[in-house]
């Protein structure tokens, strides 16, 4: 459906482009897998704790994903829930770290539990607001050319600011100069939330006629039976034996941020190098990844998977040299990482699209969503244990030897697109 009239089309681009670009900057600053994990150790939490926020933030995308999704994609305007759901991630932010202020380490720790679970809860639900806003109000052009903006300015506006609070902040004390990143964030996320009502929210013919009819939510032995009917089919079970070892790729980036954290959280320069590599690997890999995408999904997760067991075991070997005190070593690996993830994250995407039957994709993303979900909290929940009894590098090793079998696994099961013939 085209929008009532090309102003309010063209109003709309300028919106939400501004908007992404300004949450981008905002996530970036204030991201919970480099940022906050960064800032657990910082404040003397348990490395239990702080390995095992990843776990609980993704139990918080689970319950938002299994009791949410239907009412959100009931409603027929969404865009006063989006400017919630940023206020609530920057509210959830400023006070975790008021308290955090108070040096009080068991207030503390139950304030980074509940703000790790809630913005998993709400990081889920604005997703699921988002896709839909994006999809009936932007053209598929007009979608990719704010992919890339957001990606661009949001990663060059985060290194900036990054940059420059460090400037400012460099003589005063650890917690201080984190505070003023964390306050940078959530100012970014109020200004990403007044963006958004801006726009002239439209709402397409066949959903105005509609209604917003709530659709029959499932019970959980539904979804369970549901996934089970998944995998009679050889394909799905083919594909989750790729796809489950990369759950284990994606939490390299975490942890390779809290081994940077345990070397170097007191030092002038620790926090904002891990913004600016993380935020940098992000830049690179949009455009980088894209013109592998189009020759080789293979290609991408294969190459992927072993950048990060090299870098992981280039890394251990520094470590156990006692040669790791450079935050340089720590920026460029986390840097590598965070371009090795996102090119494995956007390829295995496009191979389940070209894998999973057109009747049968729908099902088949709710199931490998929901399982690779509950096996990611159960395996960063041990690794955040391992790092624990022992050290961060015994969960890096981990990571490592399971990247190596990934890279093997894809290699083996990802069958390269078969070129049409050319027509003469």
């Amino acid at each position: 459906m085209a929008l009532s009239s090309s102003g309010s089309a063209r109003r709309n681009v300028s919106v939400l482009a501004g908007q992404s670009v300004l949450s981008q900057v905002a996530w970036t600053l204030g991201s919970p897998s480099v940022v906050l994990a960064f800032l657990a150790v910082s404040l003397d939490l348990p490395m239990f704790l702080a390995g095992a926020l990843v776990s609980v933030r993704m139990v918080g995308s689970m319950i938002s994903d299994l009791f949410f999704a239907r009412p959100i994609a009931a409603q027929l305007q969404k865009k006063r829930g989006i400017a919630v759901t940023e206020m609530g991630i920057g509210v959830c932010l400023l006070v975790a770290l008021l308290i955090a202020a108070t040096g009080n380490i068991p207030m503390t720790a139950v304030a980074f539990v509940l703000a790790f679970f809630l913005i998993g809860l709400i990081e889920e639900s604005q997703s699921l607001m988002l896709s839909d806003v994006f999809g009936d109000q932007l053209k598929a052009k007009s979608r990719m050319v704010i992919n890339y903006l957001q990606l661009g300015l949001g990663g060059l506006g985060a290194i900036g600011l990054a940059l420059l609070i460090h400037e400012i902040t460099k003589e005063h004390p650890p917690f201080s100069r984190h505070f003023a990143v964390v306050v940078a964030s959530v100012t970014f996320f109020l200004f990403s939330a007044v963006c958004i009502l801006a726009m002239a929210e439209v709402v397409p013919d066949e959903k105005a006629k509609t209604g917003a009819a709530r659709p029959q939510r499932q019970s959980l032995r539904e979804i369970v039976d549901g996934i089970r009917r998944m995998f009679d089919q050889a394909w799905f079970r083919r594909y989750m034996v790729m796809r489950l070892p990369l759950v284990v790729v994606t939490l390299s980036v975490p942890f390779f941020a809290l081994i940077a954290a345990e070397a170097h959280h007191q030092t002038a320069r620790g926090l904002t190098a891990m913004i600016v590599s993380s935020a940098s690997g992000y830049l690179v890999s949009a455009p980088l990844w894209q013109v592998v995408n189009m020759k080789s999904h293979r290609a991408v997760m294969v190459t992927g998977t072993l950048m990060v067991a090299i870098t992981g075991i280039v890394l251990l070997t520094f470590h156990y040299l006692h040669l790791d005190h450079d935050i340089h070593l720590h920026a460029v690996a986390l840097f590598v990482v965070s371009v090795a993830v996102t090119g494995v994250g956007t390829a295995r995407k496009l191979y389940f699209l070209d894998v999973a039957p057109k009747d049968q994709r729908i099902q088949g993303a709710a199931a490998v969503k929901a399982i690779c979900r509950l096996v990611g909290v159960i395996v960063s929940t041990i690794l955040a244990a391992i790092a624990h009894m022992h050290e961060v590098a015994s969960a890096i090793l981990f990571i490592v030897l399971v990247c190596l079998w990934s890279a093997y696994s894809c290699y083996r099961i990802v069958t390269p697109a078969k070129k049409a013939p050319a027509q003469v």
